[in-house]
């Protein structure tokens, strides 16, 4: 429990982490704009890999980069760029390291949802390790909760 307040007390500055008054689930809340950057998401991530954590991520028109396979759905973040992008240059592998999340497709149950060309992920999941790296991006399942 210490180590949630003490994570989330540093990102609370830098991104939108909390924990849930009721339960102490760790919270993060996210808008995700074009040509931006993960706002600490990773981070928040590894600090609770195999716990379970409460996601609010929305992403504006144009700025998600994903998509869905038959078994998952997927999302990539990237958290650092060798080089300053260039403006409206978006972060992409072979200049900027990052994450693709993948977030299982449970009994036809969707999670990222798309409405007007904006998405968003709202639920309780369980990161899993990152592993990889893997064409340029580390991975990690985000299992959901039920």
């Amino acid at each position: 429990m210490w180590r949630t307040w003490m994570v989330c007390g540093l990102l609370a500055l830098l991104g939108g982490c909390s924990a849930d008054k009721g339960t102490g689930v760790p919270v993060f809340r996210a808008k995700f704009k074009k040509n931006a950057l993960d706002n600490d998401f990773g981070e928040f991530i590894d600090a609770h890999t195999g716990e379970t954590v409460r996601l609010d991520l929305q992403w504006e028109g144009g700025a998600f980069q994903g998509g869905s396979e038959r078994d998952f759905q997927f999302f990539v973040l990237f958290d650092s760029c060798s080089e300053e992008l260039e403006k409206g240059e978006r972060p992409a592998v072979g200049n900027c390291n990052g994450t693709e999340y993948n977030v299982p497709v449970d009994d036809g149950a969707v999670r990222l949802v798309e409405t007007n060309g904006a998405w968003r992920l709202r639920g309780d999941f369980v990161p899993s390790e990152k592993t990889g790296p893997l064409q340029g991006l580390f991975a990690v399942q985000l299992e959901p909760v039920p």
